[in-house]
């Protein structure tokens, strides 16, 4: 591209040179009234420049189409272009030459040309420009090519790749369908052996029914053993007929003792409904039992056994309730979490056995001061959770003191 550039320059030169020199007057000859001229050599020499100059432009031309034609081609197209250009810049240097010598002949016509060759320049420049941006355009195509080329054989990999798992997939699905098909056919042949089986099961029951009726003087003796079978469900049937009697008193008991207690649950949660509301009490009727369960943070201080005081009158409430119902138990339990009693506390509560016993009989006491007097105390200490002591919540709950009241 560069020896296409040059030589443009060259004959530019050129033409400019024998534009201002084209005159040789003793070419000029007279005759019969007319005046007229040979062509000079140097006019001669112009006119062969300027047509390489219009063949090199024409040539330079062609390279730019060839060029957007490559922009949808291959490389091959781009080697033989370079080829063409090697082979013009080959001509280029010949002219070249060819203009070194004319410039010893026409030195004083490229001293007035050099105006117009210095406008060449410029031309050639931007020539030169244009020339580099086809050649970036044509490598960015061709790395675009490659790129796309990678890319399909990529896709074709995965083709194989995906083609070889479904390949795969149908050898195990035939192999399947022939473990199906062997399976079923092992079915059909077990159906086959039950189908004899029960035919011969059949016959069997045909000669037991041919046995049983050459037996058939048993008979008597059978219905004797009937007769002593439904006098015996005679009897259990009447045997089943006390102890429903009894259930259904049991029942009415038990029904009568719910009631008791559904009385006494309806005045515990009339009078602790703040303290129900709250969550620090619950008060639970289930299985022959009434519950009280009141949250240790709600009657004692961290680890202390001695009673809140609105933790002592709900207590004194409870028992106020519940000494209307005398001939029910009323058990007080202590429960702590499973952390350990530490530092000074140890002196006082060794374990929680201790401090859940301690706190039991605190709650005792309230209760008798509101007219309950012969609740009894035990200390679980933590071997009763209703929750996991794994969280601070779970072990908030497990903290508590339940009143439980049972017939």
């Amino acid at each position: 591209m560069r020896g296409i550039k040059t030589s443009i320059l060259t004959m530019s030169l050129l033409a400019f040179a024998g534009t201002a020199g084209a005159v040789e007057w003793g070419a000029i000859c007279c005759d019969g009234g007319y005046e007229y001229r040979h062509p000079s050599a140097w006019e001669k020499e112009q006119q062969r420049v300027k047509d390489e100059l219009a063949a090199a432009q024409k040539l330079l031309a062609d390279r730019e189409r060839e060029l957007a034609s490559l922009r949808s081609s291959s490389g091959a197209a781009l080697q033989s272009a370079q080829a063409d250009l090697d082979r013009s810049k080959k001509q280029m240097g010949e002219l070249e030459r060819e203009d070194a010598a004319l410039r010893s002949s026409s030195g004083a016509a490229l001293q007035s040309a050099k105006a117009d060759v210095e406008q060449s320049k410029k031309r050639v420049t931007e020539l030169e420009r244009q020339v580099g941006d086809r050649e970036r355009e044509l490598y960015s195509l061709r790395t675009s090519s490659e790129a796309a080329l990678q890319s399909a054989q990529a896709d074709l990999e995965r083709s194989k790749t995906r083609t070889g798992e479904l390949e795969r997939e149908l050898a195990s699905l035939q192999a399947g369908a022939a473990s199906e098909t062997s399976r079923l056919s092992g079915q059909l042949s077990s159906a086959q052996g039950d189908l004899d089986q029960s035919k011969a099961r059949a016959a069997d029951l045909e000669r037991q029914l041919a046995s049983l009726q050459a037996v058939a003087g048993e008979k008597d003796k059978l219905a004797a053993d009937l007769t002593v079978a439904n006098q015996r469900a005679a009897e259990l049937e009447k045997t089943l007929a006390d102890r429903d009697n009894e259930l259904a008193g049991l029942r009415g008991e038990l029904s009568a003792e719910m009631a008791k207690l559904k009385v006494a649950q309806r005045s515990l949660l009339k009078a602790l409904r703040p303290q129900i509301e709250k969550g620090d009490i619950m008060v639970d009727l289930n299985n022959e039992r009434l519950l009280i369960n009141l949250a240790s943070s709600y009657l004692f201080g961290t680890g202390e056994d001695a009673l809140k005081g609105a933790g002592a009158d709900a207590l004194k409430q409870v028992g106020t309730v519940l000494k209307d119902f005398p001939e029910y138990k009323v058990a007080v339990d202590g429960h702590t979490d499973n952390v350990p009693i530490r530092r000074a506390l140890k002196k006082r509560f060794p374990t929680n056995k201790e401090l859940s016993e301690a706190r039991a009989a605190n709650a005792a006491s309230a209760l008798s001061e509101g007219g309950l007097s012969n609740a009894t105390t035990t200390g679980y200490a933590d071997s009763k959770p209703v929750e996991s002591n794994s969280t601070a919540a779970g072990r908030a709950k497990n903290r508590r003191v339940e009143v439980r009241v049972t017939k």
